[in-house]
C-alpha cells in the first residue's frame, strides 16, 4: 500500500508541474524586463537616432496607464522614411526564441505610448546585434509590430512577432540592440511620448560578471555620437498584415 501511495504522489506532482509548464507556454506567461522607465530603472543606453530625442521629458497627460512624472519624447524626422532610435544593451538578451514564434501564445514586448498621430499608426521593434549596427536584414534577428488605437492618450502596446527577415545572419543568442521605429516607411514628423519599454531579460551579472543598472544603481552611460548612416533606414520591410543621455539631440 505504501509503495502504491508513493507512486500516486509522484504521478500527481508530475502532472502538476507539467500543467504549469504547459500553461506558461500556451498563455505567453514570461517575465519581462523594463529597459528604461526614465525614473531610475535603466538597462540600456541610447545610441544613434534620426529625429529629436528627449530622455527627461515631462509626462504630458498622466493617467492610470502611465502615472510617471518623466518619460521619453521623440519627434520623428520626416526626411527619413525609416527614422529610428537605436538602444544598446550592456549584455545579450536571453530567451528571445520564446518571443519570436508563431506557435502558441508567445510573450510580447510592451511599450507605453502617447501621441497625437492618428489611431492605427504602426510602431515597430527590431531585435538585433549592435556589432552590425542592426544592419537590415543581416544584423536583425526579428521584427515585432503593434498599432496604436488611441490619440492624445496613453496606452500600452503589445508587440506581435512579425517575422525573422529573409537574409538575417543574427541568432537569438546574439541580440544586444533594440531599434524602435514609429510609423516606419513614412514621411511624417509626429511627436511620440513613450515609456516602460519591456521585453526579454538582459543577461545578469551572475552570468556575465556585469550588473544590470537598477533604480539604486543607474549607469552613467555615454551617448553614442557616431555619425554613421542609420542602417535601418536602408529598408526595414514592413510585412503585410533619466540617465546621462543628452537632452534634445537631433541628427
Amino acid at each position: 500500500m505504501g509503495a502504491n501511495n508513493n507512486k500516486s504522489v509522484v504521478k500527481i506532482c508530475i502532472l502538476i508541474f507539467s500543467g504549469l509548464f504547459f500553461n506558461s507556454t500556451l498563455t505567453g506567461q514570461s517575465s519581462l524586463q523594463i529597459y528604461d522607465n526614465f525614473e531610475g530603472t535603466k538597462a540600456l543606453h541610447y545610441g544613434e537616432r534620426t529625429g529629436v530625442l528627449d530622455t527627461v521629458a515631462k509626462n504630458p497627460a498622466p493617467n492610470s496607464v502611465n502615472g510617471s512624472v518623466k518619460c521619453g519624447l521623440y519627434v520623428r524626422n520626416a526626411a527619413k522614411k525609416f527614422a529610428n532610435i537605436k538602444m544598446n544593451l550592456p549584455q545579450k538578451l536571453t530567451g528571445v526564441d520564446a518571443f519570436a514564434t508563431y506557435l502558441g501564445i508567445p510573450p510580447k514586448l510592451k511599450l507605453k505610448v502617447y501621441t497625437s498621430a492618428p489611431a492605427g499608426t504602426l510602431v515597430e521593434i527590431l531585435l538585433g546585434s549592435k556589432r552590425g549596427n542592426n544592419d537590415y536584414p543581416a544584423g536583425t534577428h526579428s521584427q515585432y509590430q503593434a498599432y496604436t488605437t488611441k490619440s492624445n492618450e496613453w496606452e500600452e502596446l503589445e508587440f506581435k512577432f512579425s517575422q525573422i527577415p529573409q537574409g538575417s545572419e543574427t541568432s537569438a543568442t546574439q541580440i544586444d540592440q533594440v531599434v524602435l521605429l514609429f510609423n516606419p516607411n513614412s514621411s511624417t514628423s509626429d511627436t511620440y511620448y513613450f515609456d516602460d519599454l519591456s521585453g526579454p531579460s538582459v543577461l545578469t551579472g551572475e552570468n556575465t560578471g556585469n550588473s544590470i543598472p537598477t533604480k539604486e544603481e543607474n549607469s552613467n552611460d555615454k551617448e553614442n555620437k557616431n555619425e554613421k548612416k542609420s542602417s535601418t533606414e536602408k529598408g526595414s520591410k514592413t510585412p503585410n498584415k533619466k540617465g546621462s543621455d543628452k537632452k534634445l539631440t537631433k541628427k
